[in-house]
């Protein structure tokens, strides 16, 4: 397969979107498709695939029909229509419209693809548009499993997912020989499964090799390599300014001077000639003028950490004992215990709905009809990120607001600029923001609001990865100590030093990082399915015996010839299964 495009073009009601955008996409490629909320991503993807036209540009396709199947970010289900009959009906749509004859059993496709996203029978015969955002996210990727497709293209894949929805999306992908382009902001996802970065920009689409790691590396030597460029580039200009401004001083004087001497003015055109020569350089160096490359601003340490340093702090400062939440008959949490010592950076986390941000809440005190103790030492001042951007005056501008929190001005400026709301951007209302300039705006309250413990709950929701990262520049930064929920598996691998996983309404705790998690999990998994196959031989040996010492007893009370050789053949089977079995057991 071959996609070309080039001098795409796209606006909106006189705004240019997309400008002169080209690219190539052949098979091999799992592209990652990254850039700033607004740039212009979901309009390129849809270009490519069909959904919306360029205002300029040309597209080409090899072979010249590609079967495309496009999962979109934010899919619209059907009212009243139920989850199998969802399936279904995008089945038949999907061959109607590829002229696919793969739909011999629509039936056991449907169901399959449905299992395998983890769409359980229970929910089958629930109405699509009532799922949660977790459940839509999986009804729309079981589309990968019906589709004979030839070019795969996602828009933010993992969106609501919890982790082992994660893995398992990630596994597949790696699986699939197939091209294909991913939008999303999920930083470990491009790690785990993409050969190429696209960033797109403003002014371009440019191509980096290998996963988001690498990219990375990549922009940090271009960028220092451009700013090398830049440097020189300045001190040519500032020399050939300094040789222009010189000879133009002389040819005046000269050209006075020389009057009706021949040999003067001969020397005057020369020196005019030359002059005009390094004008021409100028204009050439000023045309292909190097721009300066952004600065970026760091974290404002002292600003971030303002109400910490010089403190002293206890060991610990939080204390849980047997602690259980319920929500009527539905209990949450069970028994759990666990400590928050100075220092910590914990990351929470759990499937969808196993109690999560009902313990964030219980820390905060929002919910106090708990049991068990929480013992939380005095000197503990905390500060919350809630999911629902809850203390935002949406009449004010940025800086009004976050000026609330009672720091300086120049402090303040300091740490939104850190932030990205840089200039006159800080004079936005807060109501005409996107849900994610309204989150890095709550985040810089709550740094300035002089909390020496962080209690975070979904931080980086709806963020673009510029965000994320500033966000994680800042936490680096604080001094205090940091509880945080999240299914940035990114995030969480910069930051956390310690995991809190609630699984079945229990806490466990592994004292260090996620990478430190990741492999404990998987060896307590590995474990878990040699104890199972350890269970699953010790029972086919139990049953081989039982079945053994039925033979033998019909074989000692029969006389028949015929059926004593069958006894006797079957007898010899299950002896040799046995066998088998119990050298599996090592016995």
């Amino acid at each position: 397969m071959n996609l070309s495009f080039s001098g795409l073009s796209k606006g909106y009601e006189g705004k240019i979107i997309l400008e002169n955008i080209k690219g190539q996409i052949t098979d091999g490629d799992k592209i990652g498709l990254i850039g700033a909320n607004g740039v212009g991503k979901t309009t390129l993807v849809k270009i490519l695939t069909g959904g919306e036209e360029g205002d300029a540009g040309e597209i080409s396709y090899s072979p010249t029909y590609i079967k495309t199947l496009y999962l979109p970010q934010n899919p619209k289900f059907d009212k009243g229509l139920y989850v199998y009959e969802d399936i279904v009906k995008f089945l038949f749509q999907w061959a109607r419209n590829n002229n696919s004859n793969h739909v011999d059993d629509i039936d056991v496709l449907a169901k399959t693809a449905l299992n395998r996203v983890g769409l359980g029978e229970e929910l089958w015969n629930r109405q699509a548009i009532n799922l949660s955002g977790g459940e839509k996210t999986k009804l729309v990727l079981s589309r990968m499993f019906v589709c004979d497709f030839d070019f795969l293209v996602l828009d933010e894949p993992t969106n609501h997912l919890d982790m082992e929805s994660y893995e398992w999306l990630e596994d597949f992908i790696k699986s699939l020989d197939k091209p294909m382009l991913i939008v999303s902001h999920d930083r470990f996802f491009l790690d785990n499964v993409v050969n190429t970065i696209w960033e797109l920009t403003p002014g371009e689409l440019k191509v980096y090799q290998g996963n988001y790691t690498n990219y990375k590396l990549q922009k940090e030597i271009e960028t220092k390599n451009i700013t090398k460029e830049y440097h020189k580039q300045q001190t040519k200009i500032q020399q050939l300014k300094a040789v222009i401004s010189n000879r133009e001083n002389w040819y005046h004087k000269a050209h006075k001077s020389a009057g009706q001497n021949d040999y003067l003015r001969a020397r005057a055109k020369k020196h005019a000639s030359t002059l005009k020569a390094k004008k021409t350089q100028l204009e050439r160096l000023e045309k292909e003028k190097i721009e300066k490359p952004r600065k970026e601003i760091s974290p404002a340490f002292d600003v971030i950490n303002k109400n910490i340093m010089g403190r002293k702090f206890p060991r610990f400062l939080i204390q849980g004992k047997n602690i259980g939440k319920s929500f009527g008959e539905n209990q949450v949490l069970k028994d759990i215990s666990f400590n928050v010592e100075r220092g910590d950076r914990i990351a929470v986390i759990g499937a969808n709905g196993s109690g999560k941000t009902t313990l964030l809440k219980t820390i905060c005190g929002i919910y106090e009809d708990y049991s068990g103790s929480l013992k939380i030492n005095p000197s503990v001042n905390i500060g919350y990120f809630s999911q629902e951007l809850e203390n935002l005056d949406y009449e004010a501008t940025i800086l009004d607001d976050v000026l609330k929190e009672g720091a300086t001005l120049q402090e303040t400026r300091l740490l939104l600029a850190c932030l990205l709301f840089r200039g006159d951007a800080v004079f936005k209302k807060i109501g005409n923001l996107s849900t994610g300039e309204k989150g890095r705006v709550t985040f810089a309250k709550l740094i300035l609001s002089g909390a020496n413990l962080l209690v975070l709950d979904e931080p980086t929701n709806y963020m673009d990865i510029q965000s994320k990262e500033k966000v994680e520049e800042a936490l680096e930064e604080f001094q205090g100590s940091i509880i945080f929920v999240s299914h940035d598996r990114y995030f969480i691998n910069r930051l956390a030093n310690r995991i809190f996983l609630i699984e079945n309404k229990k806490l466990r705790v592994f004292e260090g990082n996620y990478e430190y998690y990741l492999s404990k999990s998987r060896k307590g998994k590995i474990e878990q399915e040699k104890e199972k196959q350890h269970r699953d031989i010790a029972e086919s040996i139990m049953k081989l015996e039982l079945e053994l010492a039925y033979l033998g007893g019909k074989l000692d009370q029969t006389i028949d010839e015929e059926e004593k050789e069958e006894l006797n053949r079957q007898y010899l089977k299950v002896a040799s299964e046995l066998n088998k079995k119990r050298k599996q057991m090592g016995t």
